[in-house]
């Protein structure tokens, strides 16, 4: 059997693929951006190919990471599965739950003590997911319970509204500095960062009473850590909720210059299986997640 090089390395890999930018890999796996690099180096020194082409405004798959990817994905999912799978058979006291980072570390994570105070004996057990857990065919294999973005209108899972926030258009001061907004329609002035599609942008700007004409301008990207990155960096406009980004506000890093919040058709809910068995502990931290976001 071939040696399997790095598996850190692979891991880091993958996270750089998704995100497409080493300073917001290095935010998602809470490590500093030259251990990003040099995890990066030492895989494209052990399989003797190049895995990124690199720039100022990222990192791009070259055709030899285009080619590793899928295999990479494939691979880190099915040791996920293998993990949660013998978690779930060796202690029962285990919730699976899979997150989405941006409502992890701006939601969930401040807290996570008080269930633990509620419920001190209950394991939970996270994974990152990129919004996809409800379009699973079969998403218990993979979580018992995940908090999603969207619509809440996904066939194989129930469904609960846990967050429907009023979004606020935000920016950078130094991005104000090369083209002041004074009303919406300045926004055309100014890239606008948008996650997995246009839509968002589309219903807020509708709500906005703005033309739509400039709705689906600007960059597509599939990660919010990522989205929130380049926002700092002064790329361009996101819609973000207000209360994720108060450290960012209050900094000074973040500024919104309009300060007017409207509401989407997108939402944050909880979800499970429709037809798994429910456990009282897996029930416990859903019925939580749900009354205290009640107190939101």
């Amino acid at each position: 059997m071939a040696r399997i090089p790095h598996l850190r390395a692979i891991q880091v890999f993958e996270t750089v693929a998704r995100t497409g930018n080493i300073s917001a890999a290095a935010e998602v796996l809470a490590v500093t951006q030259s251990a990003v690099s040099y995890h990066i180096n030492v895989l494209e020194q052990d399989l003797a190919v190049k895995l990124f082409d690199r720039s100022s405004r990222g990192v791009r798959l070259t055709e030899h990471g285009e080619t590793f990817i899928p295999f990479v994905r494939d691979g880190l999912d099915a040791i996920e599965r293998g993990i949660q799978t013998l978690r779930k058979s060796e202690n029962s006291s285990v919730v699976r739950v899979a997150v989405l980072p941006m409502f992890a570390s701006r939601w969930l994570a401040p807290r996570l003590s008080a269930f633990w105070d509620q419920y001190p004996k209950t394991e939970l057990s996270f994974s990152h997911d990129n919004n996809t857990y409800s379009n699973k065919q079969d998403p218990g294999e993979i979580a018992d319970i995940a908090i999603q973005w969207g619509y809440g209108d996904w066939p194989n899972v129930e469904s609960r509204l846990l967050l429907n926030a009023p979004l606020v258009a935000a920016c950078s001061p130094e991005l104000l500095k090369r083209a002041p907004i004074r009303s919406v329609a300045d926004f055309a002035n100014h890239s606008l960062l948008h996650v997995d599609n246009h839509a968002m942008w589309r219903q807020w700007l509708t709500a906005a009473g703005a033309e739509l004409s400039d709705a689906d301008r600007g960059l597509l990207m599939s990660d919010r850590h990522f989205q929130l990155s380049a926002t700092l960096s002064g790329v361009g406009i996101s819609l973000f909720i207000k209360s994720f980004i108060k450290e960012e506000l209050d900094s000074g890093k973040l500024v919104v210059p309009l300060d007017e919040e409207y509401k989407t058709k997108f939402a944050y809910y909880i979800v499970r299986p429709k037809h798994a068995r429910k456990s009282q502990i897996v029930s416990q931290f859903y019925d939580w997640v749900l009354g205290y976001s009640k107190q939101y």
